[in-house]
């Protein structure tokens, strides 16, 4: 590593700042100095021979190119016995130039959160994701040049710095969702009907499912997708009726008594049945903020008209 920064940094003294041939000589002179023996550098003959040649005409170009009067430099007596090894190195810091792309590998971490549980993730770029409860987020370690992706499971609040030349897109099932620098709120659960995001501040553009349409959402909006059926309804909400899981509420307005268990089998790690299937589609509004499974069950049954009973981890409702 240390000879590869040396060669870089000596290649572009000789070569970058207008070097006259007898520097050039020079350099060329040490690099024949190096001992790159031991068959380390090709698979095979058939490749040594290959990138020989190619090797051989961009040391012709780089290091002895024509002037505007075209005139022919000859190479130096002792050029021809460069090895192919040499050619090699040559090419090496070339390619080190930086109108040269570099193929970066992205690598991928992963955060969870058991039911109960919340976590804040901060990204490379500066970015925040507030993690809901028993949610699963994949993202790159570092970004590429172009791109910055993730991908959820569950739900999150999104935090996106700003950036117009690599935008943020967010993979959640059939949903892609993409922002150059805003904030938004994302519910993707298995369990879950619908997959849904709601804009807190700045632009959003979701891509649902094999549509072509794009779907533009502003603050306050809400885009809700089913899976299933590819149906997409589109409606303004109040922002914090869906946020506010961040500060410990929970807010229901005008759901079915099934989607509310689950969210509160996540919330407080419990099991729900309800025995009465009746109820399931009984929809029920409310707000509660850090209150025990107990108060919330006792809100519910009244507003509901059912019963429950408790046991442990198990809640029976009918």
């Amino acid at each position: 590593m240390q000879n590869r920064k040396k060669l870089t940094a000596s290649f572009r003294r000789s070569f970058l700042k207008g070097a006259d041939n007898r520097e050039r000589s020079l350099f060329a002179r040490w690099f024949i100095q190096l001992d790159l023996s031991g068959g380390q550098i090709f698979r095979d003959q058939l490749e040594e021979q290959e990138i020989e040649k190619k090797m051989e005409q961009n040391l012709r170009d780089h290091f002895f190119h024509q002037t505007t009067r075209k005139k022919i430099f000859h190479l130096p007596s002792w050029l021809p016995a460069a090895t192919a090894a040499v050619l090699i190195i040559i090419a090496g810091i070339l390619w080190l130039i930086p109108n040269h792309k570099t193929d970066r590998r992205v690598i991928f971490a992963e955060s969870f959160t058991g039911i109960g549980e919340r976590k804040i993730i901060s990204l490379s770029d500066g970015s925040k994701i507030t993690l809901n409860n028993a949610s699963h987020i994949k993202f790159p370690q570092v970004f590429s040049d172009s791109l910055r992706e993730v991908f959820l499971e569950g739900e999150a609040f999104f935090e996106i710095a700003h950036n117009e030349r690599k935008p943020f897109v967010v993979r959640a099932g059939k949903l892609n969702i993409q922002v150059l620098g805003t904030s938004f709120n994302v519910r993707h659960y298995k369990s879950d009907r619908l997959i849904d995001v709601v804009v807190a501040t700045g632009k959003v553009g979701v891509h649902a499912g094999n549509t072509k349409k794009t779907w533009m959402l502003t603050p306050g909006n809400q885009l809700a997708y089913d899976p299933l059926t590819g149906k997409v309804e589109e409606r303004m909400v109040a922002v914090a009726d869906f946020t506010g899981w961040q500060k410990g509420e929970l807010v229901f307005k005008n759901e079915k008594l099934e989607d509310i268990f689950k969210r509160l089998e996540r919330w407080y790690d419990v099991k729900i049945t309800i025995k009465t299937l009746s109820l399931k589609n009984k929809r029920i509004s409310l707000k509660q903020k850090n209150e025990s499974l107990q108060t919330v069950l006792k809100m519910l049954g009244m507003a509901g008209g059912f019963k429950y009973q408790i046991k442990e981890k198990t809640v029976l409702v009918w």
